[in-house]
C-alpha cells in the first residue's frame, strides 16, 4: 500500500509542471483576449476582428481542455525507458510555447486574417482530436491506453498534425527567422516524439503491431 501510494503521489508531482505551464499560457491567451476586446470598444467588430475572436477563443478551450486532462489523465501502464525520449518529449513542448514569446511582425491584415483562420480551425481539430484522446493523453511517451477510434481510426498522431496546424498560423503572426527556427525545430522533435511513443505503445498492446500497419502516421496515403 505504501508503495502505490508512493508511485500516485509520484504520478501527481509529475503532472504539476505542465498543469502549471498550460495554465500560465491559458492565462496569458485570455489576457489577449480581453485587452483585444477591450481595444475594439466603440470601433466595432469586423471580418478579421471576429476571426481573431474566433482564434483566441479555440485556443483558450483546447488549453483548458489540455489543463483538464493532464489532472485528470490515468496513470501509465507502461512508460519510456532512458532520459533522451523524455528530452524529445520536453523539448517539443517548450519549443511550442517558445513560439508564443517571440517578438511579433508588423501588423498586417491579411498575414492576421490568414493566421486567425488557420488557428481557429487547427483549434477546433486540436478539441476534438484531445476529446477522444481524453485520459490518455501524455508529454512524455507513455502508454495509458490505446485510442484507435475517431481520428485515430486513421492516423495515429492526429494531436500532433493539428497541433502543427495551430503552430503555422501562430508563425504567421511573426514572419521572423527565429520564428521559423523554432517551427522547424518544434516539427524535428515531434517526429521523433512519435517514433519513442510508438515504441511503448508497441511494447505494451500487443494490437498496436496490428494497428500500426494499417494505419497512416500523420497523414494517409503519404507517411
Amino acid at each position: 500500500m505504501q508503495r502505490l501510494t508512493a508511485s500516485v503521489l509520484y504520478d501527481a508531482l509529475m503532472r504539476l509542471p505542465i498543469v502549471a505551464l498550460t495554465a500560465y499560457f491559458l492565462w496569458r491567451e485570455t489576457g489577449i483576449l480581453r485587452g483585444f476586446l477591450n481595444s475594439r470598444v466603440g470601433a466595432g467588430l469586423d471580418a478579421p476582428a471576429w476571426a481573431s475572436i474566433a482564434a483566441h477563443v479555440a485556443v483558450s478551450v483546447f488549453l483548458l481542455l489540455l489543463l483538464c486532462f493532464h489532472m485528470a489523465r490515468l496513470r501509465p501502464v507502461r512508460k519510456s525507458q532512458g532520459l533522451l525520449p523524455r528530452f524529445a518529449a520536453l523539448a517539443g513542448l517548450t519549443l511550442g510555447y517558445l513560439l508564443l514569446l517571440l517578438p511579433r511582425a508588423a501588423p498586417d491584415v491579411g498575414y492576421q486574417t490568414a493566421s486567425a483562420t488557420i488557428i481557429g480551425i487547427g483549434g477546433f481539430l486540436c478539441v476534438v482530436v484531445v476529446m477522444q484522446l481524453g485520459r490518455s493523453l501524455s508529454i512524455m511517451p507513455e502508454a495509458r491506453r490505446l485510442v484507435t477510434h475517431g481520428f485515430y481510426r486513421h492516423i495515429r498522431h492526429p494531436l500532433y498534425l493539428v497541433e502543427q496546424i495551430v503552430s503555422l498560423g501562430i508563425f504567421l503572426q511573426f514572419r521572423s527567422i527565429e520564428a521559423a527556427l523554432v517551427l522547424l525545430a518544434n516539427l524535428a522533435f515531434q517526429f521523433w516524439r512519435m517514433v519513442e511513443e510508438e515504441k511503448v505503445l508497441v511494447a505494451a498492446f500487443p494490437e498496436y503491431e496490428d494497428y500500426r500497419q494499417r494505419t497512416a502516421r500523420v497523414i494517409p496515403g503519404i507517411y
